[in-house]
């Protein structure tokens, strides 16, 4: 059983139509990248899946086998399945502190949560140095770990992505991408990634998907992807 199931998954914005059926699936333990051009519903696409868009009846999105469609944003958190956002969406008038302390807000367990935190100060230590300062202060790299920081403190079994090496400079980006990949490795988080960098993405993933215009086009091995004629043409800039 996947740990994360998307079957049939449509959007509507009023009256444009901008998921159109899309069925995916993340097994336990993966990488697995979203790439496609601007306006394909990638956004969107986590967004329905952490509950922040209304879907029709017939969607399912289920994790590990319990359906996530009916539950609030909240409940979702709390099961698991945890988003960092597009364009990083810290409090910008709170400490670094206090953003990863709001991280953890669904849990009781304050030795789990300490622990936690010892975790992302250790796997960020920009941010240990920073812990006083008011995210808003920070730079866009700076306010990318936070972001990503405060969502391990809502210990996810799944993290949904977005867009996280948007507006970094290369050395951020290779920072951000080896975060990804150790987060993965040592901690064991299941990882559906977004990203415009489709290059870092499918060097970092399993699988991939391709979607186009609110339809899932091509899906398969990363690695394979990053030699395939149609993916090197559209997306890979060579």
């Amino acid at each position: 059983m996947a740990t994360l199931d998307i079957k049939n998954l449509h959007v509507y914005y009023g009256h444009i139509h901008a998921l159109k059926g899309i069925d995916l699936h993340v097994e336990e333990g993966e990488i697995v990248t979203l790439i496609g051009s601007n306006g394909a519903g990638k956004t969107t696409t986590l967004r329905a899946i952490s509950g922040l868009l209304r879907t029709p009846e017939d969607t399912s999105i289920s994790h590990d086998g319990s359906e996530l469609t009916q539950i609030r944003a909240d409940q979702i958190v709390a099961r698991g399945v945890v988003h960092v956002p597009e364009g990083r969406r810290v409090f910008s008038r709170m400490s670094v502190q206090e953003n990863l302390t709001m991280g953890a807000y669904t849990r009781k367990n304050q030795q789990m949560v300490k622990d936690d935190l010892d975790y992302v100060l250790k796997l960020f230590p920009r941010l240990q140095e920073r812990r006083a300062q008011k995210a808003g202060t920070l730079s866009g790299g700076e306010q990318q770990m936070l972001a990503i920081g405060r969502a391990l403190m809502s210990s996810p079994k799944v993290l949904l992505l977005d867009e996280p090496s948007m507006g970094l400079a290369p050395v951020l980006v290779e920072t951000i991408f080896d975060s990804i990949e150790q987060l993965n490795r040592t901690r064991g988080i299941t990882i559906l990634l977004v990203e415009q960098n489709a290059q870092m993405a499918l060097q970092v993933a399993n699988r991939a998907y391709v979607l186009e215009t609110g339809r899932i086009t091509m899906s398969g091995d990363a690695k394979a992807m990053l030699s395939d004629p149609k993916v090197i043409a559209a997306y890979l800039g060579l």
